[in-house]
């Protein structure tokens, strides 16, 4: 029996809610019933990608190290990026949310050897977990509070990608394809990481020292969650919609002022203005107008545009997906990516073998978040839903389901 989940995002506490470690109790309870009812003698559970995030921490804003800093850059203080990773890693693994988390992973694990059943956990790195990978101390942290023995990955990184040929399912966090969140290179850091941390993690705490925490509470922690909205163009929308709502027309107005502030800002950022590149449009060009808040509704959705067209959407994974060599060559018959935090199923193809039927099938694994959602039909008024969600995927050998090859968990709780 093979397990995915991703996106959980679990970070040190300094830069909004994460999800409570109860989800972790559900799952490892249903997956007790799923393991029973297969009589599964075997359980890898994967972990797809942005398990913890080290990018969403407010621990970055201290001073100029950033995770595009090279190693010789220190702070004041006399520390660099690898002592940065570390006392992250070292604050997530703190987090007695986070460690009541994974405690519920270790006892599944527990409670399976003690029935005669071997589990074995895999952890895949994403867009917000990539650097843990770098460092053999931040590896072994991490596979220690998991679960999965932390000495052996003092020499081995934790892998990018991989192939489970008795599945038929190969599976990668996506994040490759979305030029927001990689550079061409896993070791390195993208345009959204800094998107996430001198913009989004930065902006509630600008305006709550501008009006001050106690003037309008209710603005400054919906203000927090713009992490959580989806897709990224979305966030000027979604400031909009706050402001609307603010305790006075002049509040909201200010808001709205130190965002289009901190967007110019951001644009001057070295790291940023190096992604500019002449003679062409590009992502830093559509930012510079997809970014910043418009009074005018027209304005607002033509700036939109350019940005857009730098989001890669639903139907560019699965294309994505069908171009993988593992299912062009027909060894797999399905392809799992997370990182978009919208679960997923799409039916590719159908390809009669020799020894029967492939229904080449693409899956996303979603997330374990909350997501606001703008309304499709209230344009004016810029409105958003919000609910938790909560997805995974098992995948079972013919001994296990007979001729079922797999079953999703998809919850939304709001």
């Amino acid at each position: 029996m093979l397990v995915f989940l991703s996106d959980v995002h679990l970070t040190d506490g300094t830069s909004g809610e994460t999800i409570k470690s109860g989800a972790f109790n559900k799952f490892a309870l249903y997956l007790e019933d799923m393991v029973d009812t297969a009589e599964a003698k075997e359980i890898e559970i994967v972990l797809l990608g942005d398990i913890f995030d080290i990018i969403r921490s407010d621990y970055w804003l201290n001073s100029n190290i950033r995770p595009w800093s090279n190693s010789e850059e220190k702070d004041g203080g006399g520390k660099g990026i690898k002592d940065y990773t570390q006392e992250i890693v070292k604050r997530i693994c703190d987090n007695q949310e986070n460690a009541k988390s994974m405690g519920y992973l270790r006892k599944f694990k527990e409670a399976m050897n003690q029935k005669g059943r071997e589990v074995k956990f895999t952890y895949v790195v994403g867009n917000h977990d990539w650097l843990i990978n770098r460092y053999p101390e931040t590896r072994m942290q991490i596979a220690e509070l998991i679960g999965m023995g932390g000495n052996q990955y003092q020499n081995t990184a934790f892998i990018t990608e991989g192939f489970w040929e008795k599945y038929g399912v190969f599976a990668r966090h996506g994040d490759i394809y979305d030029p927001f969140n990689f550079d061409g290179n896993r070791d390195a850091s993208s345009m959204g990481d800094a998107i996430v941390i001198d913009l989004i993690n930065r902006f509630p705490k600008a305006v709550e020292n501008d009006i001050g925490a106690a003037t309008d509470p209710l603005l400054i922690s919906q203000l927090k969650e713009i992490d959580n909205v989806r897709p990224l163009v979305d966030i000027p929308n979604w400031i909009q919609g706050v402001c609307r709502k603010a305790k006075t027309v002049e509040i909201g107005e200010r808001v709205k002022k130190a965002w289009n502030d901190m967007v110019d800002n951001f644009l001057n950022i070295d790291f940023v203005k190096k992604h500019d590149k002449p003679w062409r449009i590009d992502v830093v060009d559509a930012m510079q107008v997809g970014l910043k808040i418009s009074k005018y509704l027209s304005l607002r959705e033509m700036a939109d545009l350019p940005l857009r067209k730098f989001q890669i959407d639903r139907e560019d994974y699965k294309n994505k997906a069908y171009q993988e060599d593992y299912m062009r060559r027909n060894e797999a018959e399905f392809v799992l990516y997370g990182h978009t935090h919208g679960y997923e199923i799409q039916p590719l193809d159908q390809v009669p073998l020799s020894n029967g039927i492939l229904q080449k099938t693409y899956f996303n694994t979603g997330t374990w978040r909350k997501i606001h959602m703008r309304t499709a039909y209230d344009e004016e008024s810029r409105e958003f839903l919000s609910w938790n969600v909560m997805t995974f995927i098992a995948f079972y050998l013919d001994s296990e389901r007979g001729d079922k090859k797999f079953e999703v968990w998809n919850g939304a709780l709001g």
